[in-house]
């Protein structure tokens, strides 16, 4: 059995926005006459912190309440660890690059929030009654 990348991309759209936006700064850092590796470096650790999301999504979701709350919360500290330490690494290697990174990872992780929050709201009132929906069990938001 074959994998198609192409056909990962097709199903994960925002992936293939997160590459493009990676790009994109590594693009306009150039043109700026700034680090353009720096600056790909920290669009990239948005890439790595959506994977990780991803995967705790998917591991989380086998199991059963406590396993998810577990999976959630080791997962969030993956997150913080991977891009934190990222952006130390980039300033320990090259502080003059650190800005690039830095800026490219906020503007690429903003613009990867408001996808997220449109693909995935929070919560939608029902409208009909004006409530909040309920889940299966009956338990509230």
């Amino acid at each position: 059995m074959t994998v198609n990348p192409l056909n990962h991309l097709r199903r994960e759209p925002v992936l293939l926005l997160l590459l493009a936006l990676s790009a994109g700064c590594a693009v306009v850092a150039a043109l700026a006459a700034r680090d353009s590796v720096t600056a790909l470096i920290g669009a990239l650790l948005v890439v790595a912190y959506w994977a990780i999301e991803r995967l705790a999504m998917r591991v989380g979701r086998r199991g059963s309440f406590q396993w998810a709350m577990a999976v959630a919360l080791v997962g969030t500290a993956l997150r913080l660890a991977i891009v934190v330490g990222g952006l130390v690494i980039v300033a320990l290697v090259d502080r003059s690059g650190f800005v690039e990174a830095l800026v490219s990872f906020v503007v690429v992780y903003t613009i990867y929030l408001g996808v997220r929050l449109w693909r995935y709201p929070v919560a939608r009132a029902d409208r009909a009654s004006g409530h909040l929906p309920t889940s299966h069990r009956g338990n509230s938001l």
